[in-house]
């Protein structure tokens, strides 16, 4: 044998505190995603790949836990770079209908995930109130956090809604600004409690914006 095979075999460093919440955050975000707070402590386990009592040793309890995976769920819906990137990414040669599809169908996705994850914890908060050793300050924190991270993530779906269609601004009858803003109102509105009826698909929602609701022979009496 080697002297390195003699060796004893070298155990990996444990995680640090925060390092170990982070890894298990991650390791259960999915599980948590798609079952909410309805998810039970075995489960979250099996998803950590850690006994249960190595679980709140981390965590003071299922409460906390799925509160911060939701939160870290939020944060992960309204990334501003990555939406920058997706935006970017759009072709600016496509006809303008498939390009307003294309904006449409990307802004109601990330309203979609950060709904989920909004229902994630408005139905942790009904089940039960937050524990009294909770550290409020520490809560109130994370809500300021998230409104700066949403206003920063609105800012950048505004400027690259903007960036995408400007190619087309000579052709529209309406300022630019306007017309970002009509895309943002159909990403937005299919979420609203009052809707008249069910969801448009994007690509009718699209040619309604880009063509307008009347067609050319038609007058206005």
């Amino acid at each position: 044998m080697t002297a390195t095979s003699e060796e004893p075999r070298r155990r990996a460093a444990p995680l640090a505190p925060d390092e170990r919440r982070a890894a298990i955050v991650d390791a259960v975000l999915p599980l948590v995603r798609e079952r909410g707070h309805d998810v039970t402590t075995r489960e979250l386990a099996a998803a950590a790949g850690v006994a249960e009592g190595t679980l709140f040793r981390v965590f003071a309890d299922k409460h906390e836990l799925i509160g911060e995976v939701a939160f870290e769920g939020l944060r992960r819906a309204s990334r501003p770079a990555a939406t920058r990137d997706s935006l970017a990414a759009v072709d600016r040669t496509l006809p303008l209908v498939p390009r307003v599809t294309l904006l449409i169908e990307l802004g109601r996705s990330w309203v979609d995930e950060a709904m989920r994850w909004m229902l994630v914890l408005r139905g942790l908060m009904a089940g039960a109130p937050p524990p009294a050793s909770a550290d409020h300050d520490q809560i109130a924190e994370r809500h300021a956090m998230l409104r700066q991270e949403r206003e920063a993530h609105t800012a950048v779906l505004v400027e690259g809604m903007r960036a995408a269609l400007e190619p087309d601004a000579h052709r529209l009858r309406v300022p630019l600004d306007v017309a970002v803003a009509m895309v943002g109102s159909a990403v937005v509105g299919h979420h609203g409690r009052d809707r008249l009826l069910p969801t448009l698909p994007a690509e009718v929602v699209a040619d309604a914006i880009v063509h307008g609701l009347v067609t050319h022979q038609s007058k206005e009496h």
